[in-house]
């Protein structure tokens, strides 16, 4: 592609994707009049270069969401595993400190959650997901043994 030539219908499409799905449509002509140096506010008058500029801008607004909903399901496995418990003001921050003091210690990556990039919080979660997993099936096994209890069977282990 040439680079010396403008924004083509599809980059125009992608673009106002984009900057609905960031949240940024508003915002829109304030971001062309940065992206081009002051030079317009019309997407359709966008170089390449700068419609590239502007693309890689809104691609970390969705990069910083990902990473939001991945830490907020952490916190949601972490409270399914009986790790962090609570719901007022001062639970959350506590939460927040041992959810924390785990990560530092025990974790997969061994950093604080705020601290994890894309890749780390994915390692993160699996790990989180495998706990709840075992939790779970503990849990069942638990109910299971004390249901076959309750009918006096007894269950022999080989």
């Amino acid at each position: 592609m040439n680079t010396k030539q403008g924004i083509t219908s599809k980059q125009l499409g992608m673009l106002h994707a984009l900057l609905t799905e960031t949240g940024q449509m508003d915002n829109k002509q304030d971001l062309i009049y940065e992206v081009t140096n002051g030079r317009t506010t019309s997407s359709k008058e966008l170089s390449y270069q700068e419609v590239k500029r502007l693309f890689n801008y809104l691609k970390g607004f969705i990069q910083v969401d990902d990473n939001d909903r991945i830490k907020g399901k952490i916190f949601a496995l972490a409270y399914e595993t009986g790790l962090i418990y609570g719901q007022t003001t001062e639970d959350k921050k506590m939460n927040a400190a041992k959810l924390n003091n785990f990560l530092n210690t025990r974790g997969a990556v061994r950093k604080a959650l705020n601290d994890m990039n894309r890749a780390e919080l994915v390692k993160t979660l699996n790990q989180f997901a495998a706990m709840a997993k075992r939790n779970e099936l503990s849990k069942h096994s638990k109910e299971v043994k004390h249901l076959l209890s309750d009918l006096n069977i007894e269950v022999q282990v080989h």
